[in-house]
């Protein structure tokens, strides 16, 4: 239950999924998984976007920030969904619509981002 991060307003695409556990494993480092609670077939890839695109920064509305309770910007987590391909060059990342977790009260929040610098399909390897 300790482990438990809520997204109130779930995952774009699947908004009904709002309750998920992150968890990684260190073969598959940097990577991490995203299982939801209520769907256990549902699950996610995760990227901290930073790994691959040093100069990756979308601006986040302070109303959303707000919403998260964002007290210290240590205790907010930084993660994109992965797309997976059978060539692992060429998995994507969807810039434009970040995770954002605040490990403090244990709410994440996908947020889209309007920046054309930051797509849906950015390529992780490569």
């Amino acid at each position: 239950e300790d482990d438990v991060i809520t997204f109130p307003l779930g995952i774009i695409g699947f908004e009904g999924a709002r309750q998920f556990v992150i968890y990684s494993r260190p073969e598959h480092e940097p990577f991490h998984w995203m299982a939801c609670i209520q769907e256990p077939d549902l699950q996610f890839v995760l990227i901290n976007p930073l790994l691959f695109r040093s100069d990756y920064d979308p601006v986040i509305p302070s109303h959303e920030l707000k919403d998260l309770d964002v007290q210290n910007p240590s205790e907010l987590l930084l993660y994109t969904i992965v797309t997976v391909a059978e060539d692992m060059r060429d998995s994507t990342a969807n810039l434009a619509g970040p995770l954002f977790v605040n490990i403090r009260t244990r709410q994440g929040r996908q947020i889209p981002i309007e920046d054309p610098r930051w797509g849906t399909a950015v390529r992780v390897l490569g």
